[in-house]
């Protein structure tokens, strides 16, 4: 699928450009603010490219969905094989915590959305919640859950700790201008060490 040529506008070809640029919109105009029509003319398509080559605007959010938290557990996979290997079922659960925000690094658009998708419940909101937050949480779970029986933490919902990272300490790299406010007192943001202060923060604060 091409863009008709002589406009002067992006002509962005692959499937993945298309669903990247899908989700910015997604992410700042909403679902029911975002149109395939508007996708079409901002990337220079014609006005049914998009619609033929990804169905309707339920199909093409859907795509968008699995393709960003695909490549998203992706990389949290290889950030979790990266990581020093923890020692204990504590230290475990910070990797997994740190693994999550190294990634959202790369992914402030899924992040903006999120926030807008959690405002209010939708069809939307529970395909990503089925298919991907709760299973996600499974395994940071059972290991809570563990951790508790030991006495090692406080008994506590998965809740508060998924919030306290996916909504909490990921806008250190979601929201971009507020962030680098800071960067002329606490200098230069670097990912991992940030990524490492928050999830130690987090877990410490569950311990008995």
């Amino acid at each position: 699928m091409t863009a008709s040529p002589g406009r002067g506008r992006p002509k962005l070809h692959s499937d993945e450009a298309i669903l990247e640029a899908a989700l910015r919109l997604f992410a700042t105009h909403g679902y029911d603010g975002t149109s395939l029509r508007s996708l079409n003319r901002e990337l220079g398509l014609s006005h049914s490219a998009i619609h033929q080559r990804f169905g309707t605007k339920e199909d093409l959010y859907k795509a968008v969905i699995d393709h960003e938290f695909g490549a998203m557990f992706s990389e949290i996979r290889d950030n979790l094989r990266s990581l020093p290997r923890p020692d204990t079922q504590l230290g475990e659960l910070q990797s997994q915590f740190k693994a999550f925000l190294i990634a959202s690094h790369k992914h402030p658009y899924l992040n903006r959305l999120m926030n807008n998708e959690g405002l209010e419940d939708s069809w939307h909101l529970d395909h990503i919640y089925k298919k991907y937050v709760q299973p996600s949480l499974a395994p940071v779970r059972k290991l809570m859950d563990e951790l508790a029986k030991k006495k090692v933490i406080k008994p506590t919902a998965v809740r508060t700790p998924f919030f306290l990272v996916a909504h909490g300490a990921a806008g250190i790299f979601t929201l971009h201008a507020l962030s680098s406010k800071f960067n002329s007192t606490d200098g230069a943001v670097s990912v991992e060490k940030l990524a490492d202060e928050a999830a130690w923060l987090i877990v410490d604060g569950m311990r008995r």
